[in-house]
């Protein structure tokens, strides 16, 4: 493992909003020729709610026709003209859609085109809630410290006695023990796992049937940041040494204890100063703690909220982002209308939705600037609209009517965004830009797609299932976007030091060339199915294609707890 820097994925969505808004930049198409007509289906899904398939090809496909086919007999069930797609097909010249509504029924088909047929898809109930059983097996693997896990043995024990590293407080110890490590690599990170954990909420708010496993999961995140402010202004956002982590190569979480360096053995905290900023974490953080309070009554409940609180005042007091080497943010307001719609919602008091709806705003422009209506972690504002709208889960009330209709028509506008890109970005689906994390991204723009269509926009539903297509294998490549269970054999990751695997953690994806070579330090090529806008590789060495992490995992939990039927 070498070191590495990640990007910011919003500066990089938003410089292309400002310079060509919701459009891929064009490009030299790939020196290779273009592949043959190709059918791309979703592998699997539930009857009736099947996402079309695309068909791409260097040549029209205007008044060409398509079967569905069940496999079991070979009899068509439904037969159609295709319909042109007006994004671009890259690295094909057309691309066309083949509607697949007429699959209602469990069973196994195909596509067929000619002579040309699709790969299978199977079409059972509740594979859905497959997707987001998979998704957790990242935060089983992940669980530090002696939280149970199955994966390892108790790792990182000495970050009970953790030194402050920055700030009034350095030097002194405090229990940081327990928690998720981040990804890859072996770090914990106060932003991805309160983010993590509020995902993971709201999925197990949203799909009852697996509550009670992704609640056992939650559990973890919410101890941990418990445990992150143990006293008056220390407020952790970071434990572990970044290089000698990120260079200590993959390896058993269990070994670092005993490590010759210093730096991994009696692994470091860093706190949230006036220096470092960090209202992004803290806000984060107070929305994570007063949304599990919502399970609780009574004192646990005050507690939880208690200490939601004194994040959010920690969020309020540093009023700027937090500097930091790998997760760097360039906005705070839209986590902290998260914070105060959660504390709303949790605590009954009136001026925190007001408070919720002027931060919301700010950090929308009144939703003027809809691409930021989003769900990634680097812009949340979706939560904060869907919460106020009444829409985040079921049977939610909305906040009082002066609140509801603009948070209404705030989260509205993101889904207007998200249905733009959707259609326009590429002819596959995809709900995000082709940029690193394109995965992330997308399953963010789903999580805003679904929430939209429940506050009634129009087209945001049918927006959302060419996402979740995208997702499932209607991508140029063919793949569903999780490790082991998708066609990717290789996810980057600590595990392949002690030989397991990771069925169904959530990869990063497709990525800019440039961006891959230039962390790969080394000159990939375009594949068959690659541009230099979005290129992919199955490559365990890889970690901009192929590294897993609870931050990609938590928005597809979140996904498919939202279009999994009840």
């Amino acid at each position: 493992m070498t070191s590495r820097r990640r990007r910011t994925f919003l500066a990089l969505a938003v410089g292309l909003l400002v310079v060509i808004p919701f459009a891929e930049p064009s490009s030299p198409s790939p020196a290779h020729a273009a592949p043959p007509l190709t059918i791309r289906v979703p592998v699997f899904a539930e009857p009736g709610e099947v996402p079309p398939a695309v068909v791409a090809s260097d040549s029209p496909l205007a008044g060409t026709t398509y079967s569905v086919v069940s496999t079991s007999d070979g009899a068509a069930i439904d037969t159609g003209p295709l319909e042109p797609l007006p994004g671009p097909a890259r690295p094909w010249r057309y691309a066309a859609l083949a509607d697949l509504s007429a699959i209602t029924e469990p069973g196994v088909y195909r596509v067929v085109v000619g002579t040309k047929k699709s790969v299978v898809i199977e079409v059972g109930e509740h594979l859905f809630r497959g997707v987001l059983g998979a998704a957790l097996s990242i935060f089983k693997a992940n669980a530090d410290g002696d939280e149970p896990t199955i994966w390892h043995g108790p790792s990182h024990l000495h970050d009970r006695r953790s030194p402050i590293a920055n700030g009034p407080q350095r030097g002194e110890r405090i229990d940081v023990e327990g928690g998720w490590m981040d990804s890859g690599d072996q770090l914990k990170f106060t932003v991805t796992t309160a983010y993590s954990t509020l995902m993971l909420e709201l999925a197990a708010a949203n799909q009852p049937a697996q509550a009670s496993v992704i609640l056992d999961l939650t559990g973890i995140g919410v101890r941990w940041l418990r445990k992150a402010h143990p006293r008056r202004d220390v407020f952790v956002a970071q434990v572990g040494h970044t290089a000698a982590d990120h260079n200590a190569g993959f390896r058993d979480p269990t070994v670092d204890d005993g490590s010759s360096d210093p730096r991994r053995s009696r692994r470091p905290s860093y706190v949230l100063t006036r220096e470092t900023g960090g209202s992004d974490v803290a806000a984060i953080t107070s929305a994570a703690l007063a949304n599990a309070a919502l399970r609780y009554s009574g004192e646990p409940r005050r507690r939880l909220v208690r200490q939601a609180e004194a994040w959010l005042a920690k969020a309020r007091a540093l009023g700027r982002v937090w500097r930091n080497c790998c997760y760097q943010q360039d906005s705070w307001r839209d986590d902290l209308a998260v914070a105060q719609a959660a504390l709303w919602r949790a605590t009954g008091r009136a001026s925190y939705a007001g408070d919720a709806l002027a931060s919301l705003r700010r950090a929308t422009s009144d939703g003027e600037r809809s691409w930021l209506v989003a769900a990634d972690s680097y812009q949340m504002s979706a939560i904060a609209a869907a919460e106020l709208c009444g829409v985040l889960r079921p049977d939610d009330d909305p906040a009082r009517p002066g609140v509801r209709r603009p948070a209404c028509r705030i989260l509205q506008a993101g889904g207007t965004a998200w249905m733009h890109v959707v259609a326009t970005e590429t002819a596959f689906g995809r709900a995000g830009w082709a940029q690193w994390a394109s995965v992330r991204q997308s399953e963010s723009g789903a999580v805003v797609l679904a929430l939209a269509a429940r506050a009634g926009l129009t087209g945001a539903g049918a927006a959302l299932d060419r996402a979740t297509g995208w997702f499932l294998g209607v991508n140029p490549w063919g793949l569903r976007w999780q490790a082991e269970v998708g066609g990717i054999e290789d996810p980057y990751h600590w595990v392949q030091a002690v030989d397991l695997d990771l069925g169904g953690a959530v990869v990063g994806g497709p990525a800019p060339l440039v961006d891959i070579n230039d962390n790969r330090g080394a000159d990939l090529t375009l594949g068959p199915f690659d541009t230099r806008q979005q290129t992919y590789r199955d490559l365990a060495d890889d970690y901009v294609m192929n590294e897993v992490g609870i931050g990609y995992s938590a928005p597809a939990a979140l996904h498919f707890a939202l279009v999994s039927p009840e």
